[in-house]
């Protein structure tokens, strides 16, 4: 009797840690900062730096939509626009970029 209520009990844990994890997620995320500090952080951000709203379509990368919108990436570092689109979105790294979603994209004039 004793066996099958612990093995009730452990699957019932198993099975919401699993619920937990599909749902919520356990790694936590870098990107996540307190409100005041990120409305700051963008009002500045806005204000210095001109950027586009765009739609992420299949085979789209960040370089490439940077690319479109500013004419070309060449005079540029990786860097550099991988720091601004991190910034203009919160920390979220070219890499975690989804289809169908909507990101802001740095926009570089030819005097960068």
């Amino acid at each position: 009797m004793l066996k099958k209520m612990f093995a009730l009990i452990s699957a019932a844990i198993i099975s919401y840690s699993i619920y937990y994890d599909i749902h919520a997620g356990t790694i936590p995320s870098y990107a996540q900062e307190t409100p005041e500090k990120s409305a700051y952080q963008n009002t500045v951000q806005h204000k210095q730096e001109p950027f586009a709203t765009v739609r992420v379509n299949p085979g789209d990368t960040v370089l490439t939509i940077v690319e479109k919108l500013s004419g070309s990436s060449k005079d540029l570092s990786i860097e550099k626009i991988i720091r601004d689109f991190s910034r203009l979105n919160n920390g979220i790294a070219p890499e975690d970029i989804q289809i169908g979603q909507t990101y802001r994209f740095p926009i570089y004039h030819a005097s960068h």
